[in-house]
């Protein structure tokens, strides 16, 4: 027994790993929120381009370099997501102008954000 509480000890046994910190406003959350502001572009981009589309979701996949500039923005490929051109590349477009804040240890940061759509009120 006394051995096994010393392999425990030894191995960090029962204790979880600490989160892996981010860095302040290159955070999910922070990125989310920032996304967020610009959602009625990107709802523009569906009533604009979607009609016809009974709603659903896009998730976009991007990359922010150091100065807070999305350099690469693109589709994830996960499954069920509304498969409309244009209103993807409308939305990729939305995403690639907006400026995150910069990163004070000049890191890039990759991000996602998920837009769910409902058809706007009296269609479907």
């Amino acid at each position: 027994m006394k051995w096994f509480i010393v392999f425990l000890v030894a191995c960090g046994g029962g204790q979880k790993a600490a989160p892996k910190e981010c860095e302040t406003g290159r955070c999910l959350e922070d990125i989310a929120v920032i996304v967020q502001t610009h959602r009625p572009e990107a709802r523009a981009c569906y009533d604009n381009h979607g009609q016809g589309e009974a709603g659903g979701r896009v998730i976009i996949n991007f990359e922010i370099d150091p100065a807070g500039a999305v350099v690469d923005a693109s589709k994830s490929v996960k499954d069920n997501q509304i498969d409309n051109a244009e209103v993807v590349a409308c939305i990729i477009d939305v995403i690639k102008e907006i400026k995150f804040e910069a990163s004070a240890k000049g890191k890039r940061t990759r991000a996602y954000h998920t837009f769910e759509f409902a058809p706007p009120r009296g269609k479907s």
